[in-house]
């Protein structure tokens, strides 16, 4: 209702007030004219149309710095992507393969210096350096295997796409030594556990046995016939399976093809004697040093 037609309405009130009070009577006739009065006002009000206050704005439920923020997380990691995936030219992130003497060879440069070949199911492991030499990308890569020559120093050049896996690694250590690794997606060797295994439960763990001092070779039987030996030393392991007959393990590895190497062996306790050597049950309470080499 306007202020206008509140004016009226008690303007209406006030003038029948009046006559009420002059002639002391109020008639049911007055009060049936004060009721259509008030009724015709109340009509005119709800029927005037009234202006509809403004909707205050709601606030976004992002921020417009948040939505500028994300904006350029997406394009950093857009941008991250395309340079690793078509631009990047740098041995580490891909695993390479090479073939020497019809036998594949897979290199994996790790962050840290860390070179991993890996030939069959032997796995050779090594250190490597890059460094920039008179405007040439050179690596020296400390690990004899392959075409690699441990200690050298070689040029080197990456060409080809990550994502499109293309790459070729270019390793020159002369003009008459040259190779390339090719990128592959991994590596993977014909080993299948024994079907009918026998195990002897005194073989299982692992086994470490130590040269003046220093730990030389750590063996590893496991219940499922699969086994390991590795030489920390020489940063070479053989991974393989192993069946157990007549006092042998007889212990298959493969580089191009499967091979056997039947080894002799005797457990006493906590002590292994394996290829001609004293190995301790890891964790025991025998010490390494009782067994082994000694340093003097």
């Amino acid at each position: 209702m306007s202020i206008k037609d509140e004016l009226e309405l008690n303007t209406v009130d006030e003038s029948l007030g009046d006559t009420a009070e002059k002639e002391d009577i109020v008639t049911e006739e007055d009060t049936e004219i004060i009721s259509e009065k008030k009724a015709e006002a109340i009509e005119a009000y709800e029927e005037e149309p009234t202006a509809e206050e403004p909707k205050k704005k709601k606030k976004p439920f992002i921020q417009v710095p948040v939505i500028i923020s994300l904006c350029i997380v997406v394009l950093a990691l857009i941008g991250y992507f395309t340079f690793t995936s078509f631009f990047l030219r740098e041995p580490e992130g891909v695993t390479w393969m090479t073939t020497y003497d019809e036998v594949p060879y897979y290199f994996e440069f790790k962050d840290g210096g860390v070179v991993k070949a890996h030939v069959g199911s032997i796995e050779i492991t090594g250190d490597y350096e890059k460094f920039n030499n008179d405007g040439e990308s050179s690596i020296i890569v400390n690990a004899e295997v392959g075409e690699f020559y441990s200690g050298s120093t070689a040029t080197y050049s990456i060409t080809g796409s990550r994502i499109l896996n293309n790459q070729e690694f270019n390793i020159k250590y002369s003009d008459d030594n040259q190779f390339t690794l090719t990128q592959t997606s991994g590596w993977q060797y014909p080993l299948e556990l024994p079907s009918e295994f026998v195990p002897d439960e005194k073989l299982f763990g692992e086994w470490v046995f130590t040269y003046y001092g220093y730990e030389y070779c750590r063996v590893t039987f496991n219940s499922d016939g699969s086994m390991k030996i590795d030489y920390s030393q020489n940063g070479v392991a053989y991974n393989g399976v192993y069946t157990v007959e007549d006092g042998k393990v007889n212990f298959t590895f493969y580089i191009g093809e499967s091979v056997v190497q039947p080894i002799e062996y005797t457990v006493d306790g906590d002590v292994l004697n394996f290829m001609g050597m004293n190995f301790v049950r890891v964790g025991s309470k025998a010490t390494v040093d009782e067994y082994a080499i000694p340093q003097n």
